[in-house]
C-alpha cells in the first residue's frame, strides 16, 4: 500500500510534463500509464509545436488565431495560459533533452519555422526527433525527475473521502494484480477518445475515454465533449492503414486541391491557409451526397504545386515532415511523387471537451486535476494545427505544479481497504465478448457521430448506447490473469460507453453547426446566441445532467 502526494495518470505529454512539475516542487510523484511512457498519442504525433514570441509574431495575435479557429467558445482564460506560457514549457521539453530545429546560427527563425492550417502567422516549429524522440525525451524525465512509474496499468476507480480525492484502484495488466495507491492529488492526463471512432481514426488504439470516464464518475464537470475533430486527410485503403493522417491543410501548399468521386472540385486552392473543420466541412458535403471515391472518400490532388516556382520545396518540407510516409506503402510512388491524386477522408483526430477545469487544471472536484487532450476548454468548436503538443505541455507544467501545491497543504491519508473492482470478471461467463460490443459501438459512432449528425440518429445512437450498456453484463472473460486482454477490453468497453453518452448528449444539445459539430439539421451557425458550452455532470443519482453557459464577450 502506497501513498504519494500527486499521481499522474497518463504516459504522454501532459502526464510526463505534470509528473516532472510536482516532482520538481518536491513532491512524492508516480505516474500510472496504460502504455509504456511516452507512447500513445504523443509519440505519434511527429513533433510540431506552436510557439510564441518568434519573430514577426505576437501574442495578440496567436490569442486571437486560437479564438478565432475555435469559432469563439474557448474559455479565454485558458488560451491566454496557452500562449504566454508556450515558450516556457517548449524549453522544458528541451530541458528533458528533446529538440527543435534551428537555423545555422541556432536560432529559432523563419527558415525553419512553419505556418500551420488556420495561423495567420508562421509559429510552428519542428522536432528534430519526431515523436519517437519527443518519446525517449519523455522516458528519461521520468528517470529524471524520480518518478515512480506503474506501465501497463489501468486506473479502475478514483476513490474519494467527503467528496475530495484520495487515491485510486489500478490493476497491473502485466501481474494480473489489483492494488491501491493513495494521493493528495490526482492529475488526469489520460487524452482523448478517438479509438471510439475505429478504423476512422488516427489514434492510439489506447485512446478510449478514460479521463473523461473517471472524471464523470468522481462528479467532475465536463465541457464541449460534442467537439471532436476530424484531421480532412486520413488514408482510405488497404483497410491495415484506414484512418492512419497523409497530411493537413497546412501541408497541402496553395496549389493543392481536393476533387469529388465524379470529377468536381471540392476546393480549388488555397487549402494550406484553411483550418481543419473549415475544409471537413467543405469535404462532408460531398461525402454526405455520396459523390465519393471508390472507399467512400475524396481525392487529394497535390499535383498542381510542382506548377509553382517553389514546388519542389513544397515537397520537400512535406516529406520532411514524416506525416507524408504513409502516402508510398498505401498508395504507391506514383502518388508519393504527387503525379497522381490519392483518396482522403477524414479521420477522427482529436476531442476539443474534456474535464472542466482552471488555468491550473484545478476541476470542480477537490483533489482532481487535469492536462491536455482530457482538459476542455482551450479550442473550443475546433483545434489549430500544432497546438496540441503546445497545449499538453503548458497545462501539464501548470497542473503538475498547481497539484503538488495542493497536496503539499493536506495531512497524509490512508483509508480502509476498499472491495476489489475487477471481482468477480476474470473468468466470467457470458454470450458475448467486449470487443464485439466495442466494435458495434464504434460503427455506430462513426455513421452517426462522425462528420455529420442529426437529431433522429443522435436518439438512436443514445438507444442503442442503453442497449450496450445492458449486453456489456452479459460479456465473458477469460481466466487468465497475466495480460488478460479481455478484461482490458471490458473495463476500456465501460469508458468508452461513458464517453459515448457524453458526446452524443451535448451534439444533441447543440442545436447549429459550429467548429467540428456538423448539423444536418441545423446546418447554420447559431452565431451570437449559441456563443455557449454545454456542461455536463453526473446528478448524486447516476444520471447525466447538463446546462448551458454564455461564453463571456470578451472572449
Amino acid at each position: 500500500m502506497s501513498y504519494y502526494d500527486v499521481i499522474c495518470v497518463g504516459g504522454g505529454g501532459a502526464g510526463v510534463m505534470a509528473a516532472a512539475a510536482a516532482a520538481g516542487e518536491g513532491a512524492r510523484v508516480a505516474l500510472v500509464s496504460k502504455d509504456p511512457v511516452g507512447y500513445g498519442n504523443t509519440r505519434m504525433a511527429v513533433g510540431p509545436a506552436a510557439c510564441t514570441d518568434l519573430p514577426g509574431d505576437s501574442r495578440e495575435e496567436f490569442i486571437s488565431d486560437v479564438l478565432s479557429g475555435g469559432e469563439r467558445i474557448n474559455n479565454r482564460t485558458l488560451v491566454e495560459a496557452l500562449v504566454y506560457d508556450a515558450r516556457e514549457a517548449l524549453g522544458r521539453l528541451e530541458s528533458f533533452g528533446h529538440t527543435f530545429i534551428r537555423d545555422q546560427d541556432g536560432e529559432l527563425t523563419g527558415s525553419v519555422i512553419t505556418r500551420a492550417g488556420g495561423h495567420t502567422k508562421a509559429r510552428t516549429l519542428q522536432s528534430s526527433g519526431g515523436g519517437v524522440g519527443l518519446g525517449q525525451s519523455l522516458r528519461a524525465a521520468v528517470e529524471k525527475y524520480g518518478v515512480d512509474l506503474y506501465e501497463d496499468s489501468l486506473v479502475l476507480n478514483l476513490l474519494q473521502v467527503d467528496g475530495k480525492i484520495c487515491g485510486m484502484q489500478v490493476h497491473d495488466l502485466a501481474k494480473g494484480k489489483e492494488f491501491v495507491l493513495w494521493a493528495g492529488a490526482v492529475v488526469l492526463c489520460t487524452g482523448g477518445g478517438g479509438w471510439l471512432f475505429y478504423p476512422q481514426t488516427s489514434n492510439s488504439r489506447t485512446a478510449t475515454g478514460d479521463g473523461y470516464a473517471l472524471a464523470f464518475h468522481a462528479g467532475a464537470e465536463l465541457v464541449d465533449m460534442e467537439m471532436i475533430q476530424s484531421i480532412p486527410f486520413g488514408v482510405t485503403h488497404p483497410f491495415a492503414y484506414r484512418g492512419t493522417i497523409c497530411g493537413e491543410p497546412g501541408t497541402a501548399g496553395p496549389a493543392g486541391k481536393i476533387v469529388s468521386g465524379s470529377g468536381s472540385a471540392v476546393l480549388d486552392g488555397g487549402i494550406n491557409v484553411m483550418n481543419r473543420a473549415q475544409v471537413v466541412r467543405r469535404m462532408a458535403e460531398y461525402i454526405k451526397r455520396g459523390d465519393v471515391a471508390e472507399h467512400g472518400g475524396l481525392y487529394l490532388d497535390m499535383s498542381p504545386n510542382l506548377l509553382l516556382e517553389d514546388g519542389e520545396k513544397i515537397r520537400h518540407r512535406l516529406r520532411s515532415t514524416g506525416i507524408s510516409d504513409i502516402i508510398l506503402p498505401a498508395y504507391g510512388r506514383r502518388a508519393y511523387d504527387w503525379e497522381e491524386p490519392w483518396e482522403v477522408l477524414p479521420t477522427v483526430h482529436f476531442f476539443m471537451g474534456g474535464i472542466r477545469a482552471d488555468a491550473d487544471g484545478r476541476s470542480n472536484v477537490p483533489g482532481l486535476f487535469t492536462a491536455g487532450e482530457a482538459q476542455g476548454g482551450v479550442h473550443g468548436g475546433n483545434r489549430l494545427g500544432s497546438v496540441a503538443l503546445t497545449e499538453i505541455f503548458v497545462f501539464g507544467l501548470r497542473a503538475g505544479k498547481a497539484a503538488a501545491a495542493y497536496a503539499g497543504g493536506l495531512s497524509r491519508f490512508i483509508g480502509q481497504q476498499p472491495a476489489r473492482a475487477t471481482a468477480g470478471l476474470i473468468g466470467r461467463q457470458g454470450n458475448c465478448r467486449p470487443v464485439e460490443l466495442s466494435r458495434r459501438l464504434q460503427s455506430l459512432l462513426w455513421e452517426n457521430m462522425g462528420l455529420v449528425r442529426e437529431k433522429d440518429k443522435l436518439l438512436l445512437t443514445l438507444q442503442a448506447i442503453d442497449e450496450l450498456e445492458t449486453l456489456s453484463l452479459d460479456t465473458r472473460i477469460c481466466a487468465e490473469h497475466v495480460y488478460n486482454t479481455e478484461l482490458l477490453d471490458f473495463i476500456e468497453l465501460g469508458s468508452m460507453l461513458v464517453t459515448a453518452r457524453l458526446a452524443v448528449t451535448a451534439a444533441l444539445l447543440r442545436e447549429e453547426s459550429r467548429g467540428a459539430h456538423l448539423r444536418s439539421d441545423f446546418p447554420a451557425s447559431g452565431g451570437e446566441y449559441w456563443r455557449k458550452n454545454i456542461v455536463l455532470w453526473r446528478g448524486e443519482d447516476g444520471s447525466l445532467l447538463h446546462r448551458t453557459e454564455r461564453v463571456p464577450h470578451d472572449s
